[in-house]
């Protein structure tokens, strides 16, 4: 067979196999992701951490950060918040009811599902969310698994 033939299949191929692999690996976890036109590599858990309490505000690229998470209450917030932040929902409220009275930072976007999440991350190159890894599709960057 000609080598011009086969080698774009495989190529095909090889990538089929690894982003179904990606995928199935994320689906018992949290996906942090961004918009596909973000130039950010990855991103380490305190990264994370320290841009959903406003420590954070920019990508190491330098722009801007625009968060958006789960609705209060949602499996994927607490799991989130626990595995990263090491706060309850109770303490997260706590701190950012003392930050609103400094003005400098709001906290997270808040959406209703992951579907709204992934929209909305799709359609913002500033942003970045989490959701569920069995909400994960290709209109967005993945950065980071929580497990």
């Amino acid at each position: 067979m000609n080598n011009k033939i086969i080698a774009p299949f495989l190529y095909r191929l090889i990538g089929t196999v690894f982003l179904l692999g990606s995928v199935s690996i994320a689906q018992a976890e949290i996906a942090v992701i961004a918009h596909k036109s973000n130039t950010q590599h990855g991103v380490s858990v305190q990264d994370i951490a320290d841009m959903y309490l406003g420590k954070l505000r920019h990508f190491s690229n330098g722009k801007t950060v625009k968060l958006v998470e789960p609705r209060k209450g949602s499996e994927t917030r607490r799991k989130f918040n626990s595995a990263v932040l090491n706060m309850s929902e109770r303490e997260i409220s706590r701190y950012w009811s003392k930050r609103r009275f400094t003005g400098k930072v709001k906290p997270p976007k808040t959406l209703n599902s992951d579907r709204e999440i992934r929209e909305w991350v799709a359609d913002t190159p500033e942003g970045l969310g989490y959701i569920d890894g069995k909400s994960l599709d290709g209109s967005v960057k993945l950065l980071l698994i929580i497990p």
